[in-house]
């Protein structure tokens, strides 16, 4: 049974050694297909840096120096040609090339800016997926807390993704930190999950890595069949897709598990073409696990010079790598400390902007304020100035009306008033005539009175000549005449230019009737009868022209 099981390991040993000095292999034909398209695409374009990308990212697992090379290459070109999302991957790739090279430092630094430009293009798979390479430089320094608590908050964001592969690997990774703290019960359900989700997806490279895990937690454990079988499916996958560091990991535990088995030649040979393997490619954590097995199987076999030579090359290796290892730790802590300067330097800014911005909004709310209120009282004022226009308008038209009203009402008054005055003159005149005529009379009378019998008749005879003198019409008009027009002035100069047919009869109707005297006084002043002053005034409306309801007063008064 033990031959049988060394036979088997040995042809495992064979064949992973065949695959890993050849490099064949699906993923090979995969990469030669790449560079081949890569020679055919023009220069300064977009697909030239997604190739470049593609190829540095393939080249992680199996030459970490023309990983870095193409990586930097693509970054040149995305930077160029102001691709964000190759520059993006760009930094990715450098960093991860940058961990598998021992640069923590740099590692970090492309992965944070990496992650940074995927948030910044909204690309949270990609953000998430540095955040967990970020995990892995940790993990490898041995910074095991900044790890776990990064692996933790990847894990939520591919969650929310809803990503269930990249959740499987981070499983894996957070396994291998729990191995190296000696919690083996809680590693094994990280590995077993990641290798269930795996496989359910069909990823080889995850599949590969958690059986590599499991087979070496196994050989912690003793459990030798249940080591076997993992890191056969670790060998067999990683030399299907030419995982080169998986190929040496799986070849060193195999070569551990041989040595627990007693089967020394099949383990030597296993251990010492994992160390030609790593130390062609310069791993030199793998160096030193494959000379640390070398020395135990020496040991193993009795062997103590070869037993000592190996130790010495291990104890000098791991001296180098420990300072080495210190170099890394000092360079992550210098990192860290630098992270929290600028994080502490940005939360500064951050607080600053926001006192800046609350400034920036008070002053903006009291400009506008001011503002608001100017317009107000501007509005106000304009309104005030406008209601006072309108009011100044309305009471000059109100004072204006009022003016034309009492120029009218003068207007009036004063026609009204030269009436009075005209009529009060004639009034007088009429008046001081009879006055004088009746002075005239009683003065004869008395005269009479105081004569002699044979006297009388001459003064009765005087006294009838002074009344006949009176009675004597075309003295009397005249003299009426003269006077009528001191108040009546040019009314029957304009009734003459407007009525040039007019008889001297109809001339006296008029002036009489513009009096406003009755027919019987007409008629005793014209010394005519009633009926005639009727006839006459007939006449004179026919001449006027006025129709039955026309007034001859207000026709004459209007004319004046």
């Amino acid at each position: 049974m033990v031959n049988q099981k060394a036979m088997h390991c040995l042809f495992c040993c064979f064949v992973m050694l065949f695959f890993s000095l050849s490099g064949r292999g699906q993923a090979a034909q995969v990469i030669d297909s790449l560079e081949e398209e890569l020679k055919n695409t023009p220069a300064n374009t977009f697909k030239r840096v997604d190739i470049l990308n593609d190829l540095g990212f393939r080249y992680w697992v199996i030459n970490s120096n023309q990983s870095l090379s193409y990586g930097n290459a693509a970054l040149t070109l995305a930077k160029r040609l102001k691709y964000p999302k190759g520059e993006a991957l760009a930094k990715r790739v450098l960093g991860v090339s940058y961990w598998t090279l021992g640069e923590p430092k740099l590692a970090l630094e492309n992965l944070m800016s990496a992650q940074k430009s995927y948030e910044d293009l909204g690309d949270m798979e990609g953000a998430a997926n540095c955040l967990m390479n970020s995990g892995m430089v940790y993990a490898d320094i041995g910074d095991y807390g900044t790890a776990l608590d990064i692996y933790d908050r990847s894990i939520e964001k591919f969650t929310q993704l809803g990503l269930d592969q990249r959740i499987a690997t981070t499983f894996t990774k957070i396994g291998t930190v729990l191995m190296e703290k000696n919690q083996t019960n809680e590693a094994k359900e990280f590995f077993n999950n990641a290798l269930s989700m795996h496989t359910k997806d069909n990823y080889a490279y995850g599949q590969a890595e958690a059986h590599n895990r499991l087979g070496a937690l196994f050989l912690v454990e003793n459990e030798l069949e249940q080591a076997e079988y993992h890191l056969e499916k670790a060998s067999e996958i990683s030399t299907r897709i030419n995982d080169q560091d998986g190929i040496i990991s799986t070849g060193i535990q195999v070569g551990k598990l041989l040595r627990l088995r007693n089967q020394n030649t099949a383990a030597e040979i296993q251990l010492t073409q994992a160390l030609k393997t790593a130390d062609l490619k310069q791993l030199s954590k793998y160096k030193l696990a494959a000379l640390h097995e070398l020395k135990l199987l020496k040991k193993q076999e009795g062997k103590a010079e070869e037993a000592l030579e190996y130790a010495e090359t291990f104890d000098v290796l791991k001296d180098s790598l420990y300072g080495a290892n210190q170099t890394k730790q000092i360079a992550a802590m210098e990192f860290n400390r630098e992270l929290r300067e600028k994080s502490l330097e940005l939360d500064y800014l951050k607080l600053e902007k926001r006192k800046n911005m609350l400034i920036q909004a008070l002053l903006i709310g009291g400009i506008t304020i001011i503002t608001l209120l100017a317009i107000f009282l501007i509005r106000s004022l304009k309104l005030r100035n406008k209601n006072q226009i309108a009011l100044l308008a309305s009471n000059d038209l109100v004072a204006k009306t009022a003016i034309e009203l009492q120029q009218l009402k003068n207007a009036e008054l004063k026609k009204e008033l030269d009436f009075k005055n005209r009529e009060l003159a004639a009034y007088a005149l009429n008046f001081l005539q009879k006055n004088e005529l009746l002075k005239t009379l009683e003065d004869k009378i008395t005269h009479t009175k105081n004569t002699s019998t044979a006297d009388l008749t001459t003064s009765l005879k005087e006294i009838e000549t002074t009344i006949r003198q009176h009675k004597n019409i075309e003295k009397d008009w005249e003299d009426f005449k003269i006077h009528f027009e001191n108040v009546h002035t040019d009314f029957l100069k304009k009734l003459k230019d407007k009525f040039p047919q007019l008889s001297g009869n109809d001339i006296k109707v008029a002036a009489l009737s513009r009096l406003n005297l009755s027919i019987k006084e007409t008629s005793g002043i014209l010394g005519i009868s009633p009926e005639s002053t009727k006839t006459a005034r007939y006449r004179l409306r026919k001449k006027f022209g006025l129709s039955h309801d026309e007034e001859l007063f207000s026709y004459l008064v209007q004319l004046e």
